[in-house]
């Protein structure tokens, strides 16, 4: 559970959030097939022969589809629990459609990011992950005094919980980790991409009134970042 921070409407039901929370899920249950919806940079960029840059809608349709797609129940979970989490505040502070646009937004610019630095541009990109850094992203300048966790019980403040997640996404975008690992498999420039596209455009889809926090009120979520970046850093020079 979310406590609910300044900024946030006091009434309101975030639809899209929850709309795309079932239709991911929806998608998992009933075994969407990866091929028609998945990201591949190669096609995008034109890369090989038979394609160009953004020729076919089937390009199109990957370059926002692969958010419906996940690989296994882990990833769809762990995506869905962290939208869960963070989507609703951030589509309130919005409102639906500019919530849906800059979803949608924050997943392609996520996808473009992975597949501007993938190692085998061939390789297929899926999940929701990129976009949902977006969210994330946002929801830590509209919110960053809240704090997340299950009532009764602990909480912990939210920029922590973002700020770490983002330190270990840019040390392991800075040090790939080797083929061999299960790592490998995780798209870390796509959710710094997403991480960095929502930060942008949160000023431009807010509603009017909607307050910013200053960069000076993230220093928990600053220093969550230095301090897990220089320990994933260490550790993977080891």
């Amino acid at each position: 559970m979310v406590r609910a921070a300044r900024g946030i409407p006091a009434r309101g039901i975030p639809y899209v959030n929850q709309g795309i929370v079932m239709v991911c899920t929806l998608a998992f249950v009933l075994g969407l097939p990866p091929e028609p919806f998945a990201f591949v940079p190669a096609y995008f960029f034109g890369t090989v022969e038979t394609a160009g840059p953004l020729p076919t809608w089937a390009v199109w349709r990957g370059l926002f589809g692969h958010v419906l797609i996940h690989s296994d129940i882990v990833h769809l979970v762990s995506n869905m629990l962290a939208l869960w989490a963070f989507g609703g505040a951030v589509e309130l502070s919005m409102g639906s459609l500019r919530y849906l646009l800059f979803f949608l937004l924050c997943a392609a610019v996520g996808a473009v990011v992975e597949g501007a630095l993938a190692i085998d541009p061939m390789a297929p990109l899926v999940g929701a992950s990129g976009a949902i850094c977006g969210v994330m992203g946002a929801y830590l300048l509209l919110h960053p005094q809240a704090t997340l966790g299950v009532s009764p019980g602990p909480r912990v403040p939210a920029s922590f919980v973002v700020g770490s997640f983002l330190a270990v996404n840019v040390a392991m975008t800075l040090m790939p980790p080797g083929p061999e690992s299960g790592l490998a498999d995780v798209a870390w420039a796509a959710h710094l991409g997403g991480f960095a596209a929502g930060m942008a455009l949160v000023a431009l889809f807010r509603r009017p009134g909607v307050a910013l926090w200053s960069v000076a009120r993230l220093s928990t979520a600053a220093k969550a970042a230095v301090y897990l970046t220089l320990v994933v850093v260490l550790l993977r020079t080891l």
